[in-house]
């Protein structure tokens, strides 16, 4: 079996040509600049190619690939992170919000008058002027807090 793979493998080496072509270039009768893979013409000359910077992976194309997909999935790390605090901000700020109000109408429930509270047996119990006036302070503050 291992013999089948290498003689399939030196055959083909042997009737394929190799990948690394030469070519030449020379300036044809009309003035032109002419490029092949063989020397047409006895002005021929060989053309060196820096096979290392080509777009098939030399000369550190994949590196520079790689940056850039490294740099793209930073970024979209950094944008779903951002994305998260701004959507954990917005919960904040909703609950701000809602304690902003309720002190609010705490503090003109309070500012308007007499309140009270239930006892056990469901009768009214007010406020007196000074729990009326420590009440009102702490509205206030929780005003000052959160608005």
């Amino acid at each position: 079996m291992v013999a089948k793979v290498f003689i399939s493998a030196l055959v083909c080496l042997c009737l394929f040509p190799s990948a690394h072509a030469q070519i030449y270039r020379w300036v044809d009768g009309n003035g032109k600049i002419q490029y092949s893979d063989r020397p047409l013409s006895n002005k021929a000359e060989k053309v060196e190619v820096d096979t290392e910077r080509n777009s098939y992976g030399g000369g550190g194309v994949l590196e520079r690939q790689r940056d850039l997909l490294e740099g793209y999935q930073a970024k979209d790390a950094q944008q779903r992170q951002d994305k998260q605090e701004a959507a954990k901000q917005a919960v904040r700020d909703e609950r701000l919000q809602a304690r902003c109000i309720s002190a609010k109408d705490s503090l003109k429930n309070y500012q308007r008058g007499a309140l009270y509270r239930l006892d056990g047996k469901g009768e009214r119990i007010y406020y007196s002027e000074e729990e009326r006036a420590t009440a009102l302070d702490k509205y206030q503050q929780l005003i000052d807090k959160n608005c």
